[in-house]
């Protein structure tokens, strides 16, 4: 079927895919891909101009494990903080599509509910 760069970022225990990037090419193409997205990616956390630490893992061969962390002045602590994101970068294959069937408004009962 195609290749796509999955990227997955877990926050307070719930999984999200911000971003599902389609890959023309196959899978060199979609693991090449998906290095370059791990190596520089930008984070939800990352502010326009502000410094971002980033640390790659490649966990399989089709796998990186991304941490971003971004230094910040605490106003209320008076000293550097540091913010820490972690995302999962994937080569993936898509192997099965089914079309989503938009829903449909409920029919009326013989009574009128």
């Amino acid at each position: 079927m195609s290749w796509y760069v999955l990227v997955e970022r877990v926050r307070y225990g719930e999984s999200e895919l911000p971003s599902k990037i389609p890959v023309e090419g196959g899978r060199e193409a979609a693991l090449t891909r998906a290095e370059e997205v791990a190596r520089s990616c930008t984070p939800a956390i990352h502010l326009s101009g502000t410094p971002v630490g980033r640390m790659v893992f490649q966990t399989s061969p089709t796998s990186w494990f991304v941490e971003l962390t971004k230094s910040h002045w605490s106003k209320s602590d008076k000293e550097s903080a540091t913010t820490v994101e972690h995302l999962t970068v994937r080569a993936a294959e898509l192997v099965h599509f089914q079309e989503l069937i938009p829903a449909e408004p409920p029919k009326k009962s013989r009574f009128g509910r």
